[in-house]
């Protein structure tokens, strides 16, 4: 090969990877960046209990190790500070009725409890008892106190949820990407739409989905229409945004190729609609779930109720969208 024909070789790849990194897909890690860490608690031979923070850079542990006798019932005792990707972290204890110890975070002054937090009664010696993992989004301003207590206030959601976010997305088109939990963080509710374009039952559905986010965002509506293709052409993110023009889309079309969310919802249709928000067992649950065509009426309804629950006002705004044929 001549040194002419490497350096046109050079300028395709180059030009190539370009496009690829323009257009926000590839094997990228998700568009919403977030970190793992989970809570720690162990027993001394001498009765103390220790606590600490594993993170995903490793152990860091708070200056403070609690004595069993003064972790009072239900009462938080709290550590001394430490500071996790620049959130201002702290670790919290308290004793429950039947002699266990729950621990939990204090993130930014926000309770985060995750699952599996408790140290039992009869807790061997020296043995860490550790939390299930607490995802939190990475600060894109760690200057910004609001984005700060507002990512916190996330994780706690996120920590007590029945029902997954979004996860393993290769890209992010219309809008600024997001998570459901910092939807829900900020008072809204979120409505995911399995769908892809070359799909002829979701495309029948798309005009009430244009619809209700037209009628309803206003109002605390968030629609995400995450995008899991079907078939390999399906993945062609210049096809995609044709079809985002082609029937009006304005809502945010997360792209799922790899069909992690897809999983994590254990969905097997297109399209299907989950309704997430506070539930009675959650701040962030399942709350109403439809499959395929039809159903428009219903959904709306429970569309209504979950923002009603939220505290939105939705006297004044009519109920039935009228699509044509």
């Amino acid at each position: 090969m001549t040194r002419a024909s490497l350096l046109a070789l050079l300028a395709i790849l180059t030009a190539t990877l370009g496009a690829a990194a323009l257009s926000g897909i590839g094997a990228a890690a998700d568009p919403v960046p977030s970190f793992s860490l989970d809570v720690q608690a162990r027993l001394h031979a001498s009765g103390r209990i220790e606590f600490g923070v594993r993170t995903e850079q490793g152990v860091r542990f708070p200056r403070a190790r609690f004595l069993r006798a003064v972790i009072e019932h239900d009462r938080w005792i709290v550590s001394s500070p430490i500071d996790v990707h620049g959130y201002a972290t702290r670790v919290i204890a308290r004793r429950l009725d039947d002699g266990r110890t729950q621990f939990a975070l204090r993130l930014e002054g926000v309770n985060v409890r995750p699952g599996r937090s408790i140290l039992p009664a009869a807790a061997l010696p020296d043995r860490w008892y550790r939390s299930q993992d607490v995802v939190v989004e990475t600060l894109t301003d760690p200057d910004s106190a609001t984005e700060r207590r507002l990512l916190a206030r996330a994780a706690a959601i996120r920590a007590e949820a029945t029902t997954p976010d979004l996860t393993g997305l290769v890209g992010w088109l219309n809008g600024k990407p997001t998570s459901i939990a910092r939807e829900l963080a900020r008072g809204n509710v979120v409505l995911i739409d399995f769908w892809t374009f070359g799909c002829y039952n979701c495309q029948n559905t798309l005009p009430y989905l244009t619809a209700w986010d037209a009628r309803y965002r206003e109002h605390g509506l968030v629609i995400l229409g995450v995008h899991r293709p079907e078939f390999a052409y399906e993945e062609d993110p210049d096809r995609i945004r044709d079809a985002i023009a082609r029937y009006g889309i304005e809502y945010s079309v997360p792209l799922d190729n790899d069909a992690r969310t897809w999983r994590a919802y254990r969905n097997r249709w297109w399209p299907a609609k989950y309704l997430i928000g506070p539930t009675d067992d959650a701040a962030m649950g399942l709350r109403y779930r439809r499959i395929g065509e039809g159903g428009y009426l219903r959904t709306e309804r429970e569309i209504r109720a979950a923002l009603q629950a939220v505290g939105r006002d939705l006297s004044g705004v009519p109920i039935g969208v009228n699509v044509g044929s």
